[in-house]
């Protein structure tokens, strides 16, 4: 999920003159005691006990303060000062549904040609399946995990006052047809919970939506022995599917499980699910450790996401994590009231949803 810049101003020198003239008296009611400060930005020093008591609930009451008059605020620390600056909101995005319509329409197309030509080998092996009704599964279950993970980031976006727009998903050639599939934001969270939620809600979503497709999936995948099949692609999966498999299918040592696309399906969203969980830059994983632990600790393990993408066999994620670094993360609007133990919980639950969806590919440069 990407995130837009939100410090770019479309008043006048003067209507931004009046505007924070008119935001000077929320300021006062709900910071009391704040010192301006002389300079090209707008920033008030805050009071040692205006920066602890009830900090986050007066926060949010300013930023709703603040729409009519097109500001935001932020919360900041300088030099272990804190201090609360305003800048110029944003414009409300304009999004043209009609791109995310396409873009939708050219996915359903590329992952019903995906699951259309797995099909097409399984009944050519001799095991009984329709190619169309394949495709049209596949297809369907791809979207539905990847639509549930987006959904997620937007309903919490929509709970938050973040502006974001609808799901762009990404089309890709077979075998897996689709790159994924992503929203765009122009305002930030307004404080690390929000941006913990929103950079939760997309991977939790996506992956109870992985489940059932992955129940079906294995239910209509068929156990063989390796010598009845030919040319086959062994790829590792994710400790969920190999607990599922052993538990509804029980194979044999000597045997394989030929999955159905609709098991692919579900392999495919919890792959979408890990990458995402990778704790770097602007992924759903660097959204919660910046909610979590702060800038500075954010940059590092954007550093450690990027390795851990080369382990796992993403050499094309690890370079563009590597690439995006130099943007950083814009963080919440309130960058000082700190996240709240339940959100704590949250973050574990990602660590753990991140271990049953990862896998690591075998290297290519292994000789």
């Amino acid at each position: 999920m990407a995130s837009g810049d939100v410090t770019g101003s479309g008043a006048a020198p003067d209507e931004l003159t009046e505007r924070l003239a008119a935001a000077r008296p929320y300021i006062d009611a709900l910071f009391p005691g704040v010192v301006a400060v002389e300079g090209p930005q707008p920033v008030f020093l805050l009071r040692e006990s205006a920066a602890t008591s009830g900090l986050r609930e007066r926060f949010l009451e300013l930023r709703r303060r603040l729409v009519p008059l097109g500001l935001l605020p932020l919360l900041r620390a300088r030099t272990g000062q804190p201090v609360l600056l305003l800048i110029p909101r944003p414009a409300p995005g304009r999004w043209a549904w009609q791109t995310n319509a396409l873009l939708l329409l050219a996915t359903m197309a590329t992952t019903f040609y995906s699951g259309f030509l797995q099909t097409r080998e399984i009944t050519a092996a001799g095991f009984p399946g329709s190619a169309v009704a394949g495709g049209i599964a596949f297809s369907a279950s791809v979207l539905f995990i990847l639509g549930a993970h987006e959904m997620g980031h937007k309903v919490v976006a929509i709970r938050r006052g973040i502006d974001a727009s609808l799901p762009f998903f990404l089309p890709m050639i077979p075998p897996v047809g689709t790159m994924g599939a992503v929203i765009m934001t122009r305002t930030p969270a307004p404080n690390r919970d929000s941006l913990m939620d929103l950079g939760a809600s997309g991977p939790i979503a996506g992956f109870l939506a992985a489940i059932p497709v992955l129940l079906y999936g294995i239910s209509q995948s068929f156990i063989v022995n390796p010598g009845r099949l030919q040319d086959v692609v062994n790829i590792p999966d994710p400790l969920l599917i190999r607990w599922l498999i052993e538990v509804m299918l029980r194979p044999p040592g000597d045997t394989i499980v030929l999955g159905h696309p609709v098991l692919f399906a579900g392999w495919i969203g919890l792959i979408v699910t890990s990458i995402n969980l990778l704790p770097a830059g602007m992924l759903d994983g660097g959204h919660a450790v910046r909610a979590a632990f702060g800038a500075r600790v954010h940059t590092g393990l954007s550093f450690v996401g990027a390795a851990m993408a080369v382990v796992m066999g993403f050499y094309p994620m690890a370079i563009l994590i590597v690439l995006l670094m130099r943007r950083g993360h814009v963080g919440p609007l309130d960058d000082l009231s700190p996240l709240s133990p339940s959100r704590g919980a949250i973050g574990l639950a990602l660590v753990a949803i991140f271990i049953l969806s990862a896998v690591v590919f075998p290297s290519p440069f292994q000789w």
